[in-house]
């Protein structure tokens, strides 16, 4: 344990330890600073980008300022450190005090959301003196939020009285322990934001998409915001007969049923009800189809009920988390994601991997990787009238089917090695 002021920081220390402080001279520090409360595919990223890391000249550690999700799947014997935080810092101070406790040479933010870091986090790796600083950009930007209560907290902090608190490390308002991390991280404005984006070296966005909202509508300098896309290991995600049989007579499927696949957090940005909307009228219509949702999340028990209501009992399978999602994809004849907002999923990589038609919405990067009718459909957000349509029109036409299945492979295979991916990256950060 160390700490800084009243708080204290955790740290789990690698098993070799001794080995990598004596190298510690020759070796570059590299932290990363996660700032999310559930596992997905920033995490997931996150953990490739180590794995590849831990064979350089690098010595890694994680700085967690929510939930740990590193040190369970990086292995006991990881060779990484990772620290936990037991109070997110609030002032610019608390930052700089963190990042000059945490010695590095790069410090990496990564992204889950836009709003996941306020602007003093990395103006306060600055002020303590980290040479390089990098953030990762995982999703499209919401839009900010105009809750009255977050706007009345936005004042009191930018005026004098509230930049004097902070400067003598008075605690904020108790009301404002329970606000979303989101609304806290959203304190600083867009303008704030983008001034902060100058202090980074390079700021990675996984799809052109989610590069170009960031420069055309947020400011950020277009020669510090680089497109390094998500990646997927073909070598690890394949097709495979084996496992399509065996998924599909667990849950009672035929084996040349038309079955979906959807693997998503059950949250409002992924669009399930869509999904579970579509589906009901795919059913009406006389299409026979079935599909298997692969996910948890705050809205699990809403949609739950929400298939049962519209009939969608015995034609829907919630198979809630999965840590290794390959036979699942392995048993689909589709994949399917209906979200309102991405940057460039990992799970629809990994689904063409499989060699799946996509059905996903023409939101974030998804049309980076999909070209419409040659490896999927793309449809509008939002629409369950299109969704059906689509769902329709694969379970229909099993001839252009096996078509896009072949083609999303190849495309993945071609474009989107994790290798190749994960290799920029290193370059970007390390070098």
């Amino acid at each position: 344990m160390f700490a800084y002021g009243s708080q204290a920081t955790e740290t789990i220390a690698p098993p070799n330890q001794k080995r990598e402080v004596l190298s510690s001279r020759t070796c570059k520090r590299v932290l990363f600073v996660s700032n999310s409360k559930e596992y997905g595919g920033a995490e997931k990223h996150l953990i490739d980008l180590i794995h590849r890391l831990r064979g350089s000249k690098v010595l890694v550690s994680i700085l967690c300022l929510d939930m740990d999700f590193f040190s369970e799947r990086l292995g006991h014997d990881h060779g990484v450190e990772v620290i936990i935080r037991k109070k997110t810092p609030r002032s610019l101070w608390d930052w700089v005090c963190l990042f000059r406790s945490v010695r590095s040479d790069v410090v990496v933010f990564v992204y889950g959301l836009f709003w996941a870091f306020p602007s003093g986090a990395v103006i306060g790796a600055w002020l303590a003196g980290v040479r390089k600083r990098f953030s990762i950009q995982h999703l499209m930007t919401p839009p900010f939020p105009v809750h009255p209560q977050v706007l009345g907290a936005v004042r009191r902090r930018r005026s004098m009285r509230g930049i004097l608190r902070r400067l003598l490390r008075r605690q904020d308002p108790p009301w404002m322990e329970h606000l979303p991390l989101s609304m806290i991280a959203s304190m600083s404005s867009p303008a704030q934001l983008r001034r902060s984006a100058y202090f980074f070296n390079t700021t990675i966005c996984v799809s052109n998409a989610l590069r170009d909202s960031l420069v055309k509508d947020f400011g950020f300098p277009a020669r510090k915001v680089k497109t390094i896309c998500n990646g997927v290991s073909v070598s690890e995600f394949v097709p495979s007969e084996g496992r399509r049989s065996d998924v599909r007579e667990r849950l009672g499927c035929g084996r040349d049923e038309f079955i979906l696949v959807c693997v998503a957090r059950l949250s409002e940005q992924k669009g399930i009800d869509i999904l579970l909307q579509a589906l009901a009228r795919v059913l009406r219509e006389g299409v026979h189809c079935k599909c298997i949702i692969v996910g948890d999340g705050p809205l699990k028990s809403q949609l739950v009920e929400q298939a049962r209501g519209i009939g969608l009992s015995g034609h829907v399978f919630f198979e809630g988390f999965q840590e290794d999602v390959r036979p699942y994809l392995q048993a689909g004849s589709a994949f399917i994601l209906t979200s309102h907002r991405e940057g460039l999923p990992l799970s629809i990589l990994e689904a063409m991997a499989c060699s799946l038609p996509i059905i996903a919405t023409n939101v974030g990067g998804n049309a980076e990787v999909i070209t419409h009718q040659i490896h999927g459909l793309l449809v509008p957000p939002g629409s369950s009238e299109a969704v059906a349509e689509a769902i329709t029109f694969l379970a229909n036409h099993a001839e252009e089917r096996a078509k896009m299945s072949r083609s999303a492979r190849a495309r993945v295979c071609e474009a989107f090695n994790i290798d190749v991916q994960m290799t920029e990256i290193e370059r970007v950060i390390v070098s």
